[in-house]
Order: structure tokens, then C-alpha cells, then sequence
């Protein structure tokens, strides 16, 4: 795995280059689509979410900041997490083991769920993963990036014991995820740029 991990604003960058492409040129770009090539992945433990609990989270990208705030909706099937801000309805359904349809361990596959990934249950002391993202369309698949995923050590945050993660490429780009131990949501994340932080919970 040797290409780069783009910052947050390059993928979102890159995102809305190919969905431009696509709306243009539709007969050459058929249904691109974003696929995870996944390390093997033992959890330890199982989605902690219930009916009725609400998230917000602040987001802050070069000095301005929004928020997104998240609930968990009652489902006979899955748990279901909404995002209120989102204009259209904006949800993900994942099983106890944070699946969803797509089933990759490296993120669901609505992208405004930023408040959980599969991953987060098998977080434990000293453990590592790996992941490879890449973009295929037209029967071609081209590398988009490559990330190395370590527990660093737990600590307090906010006061909950956190798990701090950092989330790292070959070519040096390296962010920082705090992950709650007990409830495994995301507490804050940062990188170059930009901060997401848990600013309510209830």
C-alpha cells in the first residue's frame, strides 16, 4: 500500500469531481462506486446504541463551525441513526455488529455518519488494522488510499476512558481519533485543518 490518504477537504474535493464526471459524461462513467479492500476484523463488542438517544456533534473546518446532531430511531430490524440537518432524509441501518448493507468494516455507507464506524467494536489495547479504498467504474479499479490503524493508549476524555486511535498512511498524513471504551462512538477526531468533537449527548 503505497498511495496517499487525502486530507477530509480532498476527498470531498475528489467526490464532487466524480459525481460532475458522471453527470456529464454518464455513457463513459456507469455507476462509479467507492470499495474497500478490508484486513480481517475480530470485534469484541456490539453496537451499544438505543432507541431515543440524540448526538450532536460540532464540526470545525478552518475557524467556522456546524453541527450535526444524530438519533437513534426505533427499528425491528436494525438500528437506525438519522441526521436531522440533512435536508432530505439521511439515515444508516446497521446490525449489532455496526453493519450496514455494504458491509465494510471502514466506514457505513451513508458519509454523514460520522458519529460511528464498524471498526470502533474491536478496538482493544494494542491492536491494529489496515484498509485500501479505491474507486471502480467502467470494469476498472483505481487506488484512492491506504490506511494503517493503531490503539496508541487509553485515556480520559471528557471524562470517559477513550481510546485513542491514530489513523495513518505510508506517506506520512496522520490523524486522531478518540473513541469512548464503553459506549465505542466517536468523541473527537482531528487532522489537518478541521476538528469534530461530541458537544451533547442524551
Amino acid at each position: 500500500m503505497r498511495f496517499d490518504n487525502p486530507s477530509v477537504a480532498a476527498i470531498i474535493v475528489l467526490a464532487v469531481l466524480v459525481a460532475l464526471a458522471v453527470f456529464l459524461y454518464k455513457p463513459v462513467f456507469e455507476n462509479p462506486e467507492t470499495v474497500f479492500k478490508e484486513d480481517p476484523l475480530e470485534k469484541n463488542k456490539e453496537v451499544q446504541f438505543q432507541p431515543g438517544q440524540q448526538y450532536v456533534y460540532g464540526y470545525m473546518f478552518n475557524g467556522t463551525q456546524i453541527n450535526m446532531t444524530y438519533v437513534i430511531l426505533p427499528d425491528p430490524y436494525c438500528t437506525r441513526i438519522r441526521m436531522l440537518e440533512s435536508q432530505n432524509i439521511s439515515e444508516s441501518c446497521i446490525d449489532k455488529w455496526g453493519m450496514d448493507e455494504k458491509g465494510y468494516n471502514s466506514t457505513l455507507e451513508n458519509p454523514h455518519m460520522i458519529l460511528f464506524k464498524p471498526w470502533m467494536l474491536a478496538l482493544k489495547e494494542g491492536w491494529r488494522w489496515s484498509n485500501a479504498m479505491y474507486l471502480s467504474y467502467n470494469g476498472n479499479t483505481y487506488p484512492i488510499s491506504a490506511s494503517e490503524y493503531r490503539v496508541v493508549r487509553i485515556d480520559q476524555y471528557m471524562n470517559r476512558s477513550a481510546f485513542i486511535v491514530e489513523i495513518k498512511t505510508q506517506s506520512g498524513s496522520v490523524e486522531y481519533e478518540w473513541v469512548d471504551v464503553e459506549k465505542r462512538i466517536l468523541l473527537k477526531t482531528s487532522g489537518p485543518g478541521y476538528e469534530v468533537f461530541l458537544a451533547e449527548q442524551s
